[in-house]
């Protein structure tokens, strides 16, 4: 239920590959149109109209699968065993904030399993459930497009420009990049985030946000992929690694003890001049990387798929131990 990161669409894919009878149910979406008192007692119908539906499909399947704590204000109303995904905002931010922290920790205790998809997640979920268990970003390498011989000569911050992303380091970063390569060199971004304004004015040329074809190519052509400061890999930056572009990054040490084939890592934790370092010998010394084996390695999408189909027969087996409330 739901999807975050294409998270769900990529298991479901090699779900269908194995014959499994696994299915899907998108969320509610609000029509932006829908406005005033008007606009909010038509999107109260469509979502109570998401719950029964929800209801329905629940009463033919034995276990749901919730990604995303923030669709648990709605999913609690279904009594129906579920697997909670956390992807990030949901429990890192969410779970603090008044107006949602009641159904998110009553999704981490009541859920017959816990999931997380990076491991700076581990600290905010782990005192409620210390049974949750790490779920690596599933990427599926196939679909993903091939770093080309010679790019044109293109640096792409590829994470949005705020604070959860590592704002100020990706500013400095930027800076010293756009002043090194002097123009030789387009510093691109996205055009998106409370920082993006201040990402223009450190020189990088901002492009609209992609359809995700566009962007995982648009990443691919680049010279150098600049992931967020924040110490982790999202799905972007392992799409990334997963074409074969130089990366760089800084990482929390300990967090990847299979180290990724980036530049900077846990070495440049903390210092946004190793980063501008490295990102400056990719260019120097263009190659393509060996990622494609190492998201194989760790995250390919049948992992996560293997995960589950060892998970769920044994939350079945074990249906009466964990009651829902």
């Amino acid at each position: 239920m739901n999807d975050a990161a294409f998270t769900a669409h990529r298991l479901l894919k090699v779900a269908a590959r194995h014959g499994e009878p696994w299915s899907f149910y998108p969320r509610a979406v609000a029509d932006p149109s829908w406005t005033g008192i008007s606009g909010r007692a038509r999107f109260a119908g469509r979502g109570a109209a998401w719950v029964a539906g929800l209801a329905r499909r629940a009463a033919g399947v034995d276990l749901l699968h919730v990604h995303s704590g923030a669709m648990l204000k709605h999913t609690r109303l279904v009594p129906k065993r579920f697997v909670l995904h956390l992807h990030g905002t949901d429990i890192r931010t969410l779970q603090y904030e008044p107006a949602w922290r009641d159904s998110v920790l009553w999704g981490v205790r009541s859920a017959a399993a816990v999931l997380y998809s990076t491991p700076d997640l581990a600290e905010h979920v782990l005192p409620h459930r210390p049974d949750a268990v790490y779920f690596p970003v599933p990427i599926d390498l196939g679909s993903l497009p091939v770093h080309p011989d010679r790019p044109e000569p293109r640096v792409f911050f590829a994470s949005r420009w705020e604070d959860v992303k590592g704002l100020e380091a990706q500013l400095a970063i930027a800076r010293r990049l756009v002043t090194e390569t002097d123009a030789a060199v387009a510093v691109t971004g996205l055009d998106w985030g409370p920082g993006a304004d201040a990402a223009r004015s450190a020189g990088v040329e901002l492009v609209p946000r992609m359809p995700y074809d566009a962007y995982v190519r648009y990443m691919a052509e680049s010279s150098v992929v600049v992931g967020q400061s924040a110490g982790i890999l999202s799905s972007s930056e392992l799409e990334a690694i997963g074409t074969g572009v130089p990366v760089v990054a800084p990482l929390v040490p300990g967090y990847y003890p299979d180290a990724p084939p980036i530049g900077g890592g846990a070495d440049a934790w903390g210092r946004p001049d190793a980063v501008t370092d490295a990102a400056l010998v990719a260019l120097r010394h263009p190659v393509s990387t060996s990622g494609a084996a190492w998201i194989a390695r760790t995250h390919d999408a049948e992992l996560g798929y293997r995960t589950l189909a060892d998970l769920y027969p044994r939350l079945l087996d074990r249906a009466g131990a964990r009651p829902i409330p």
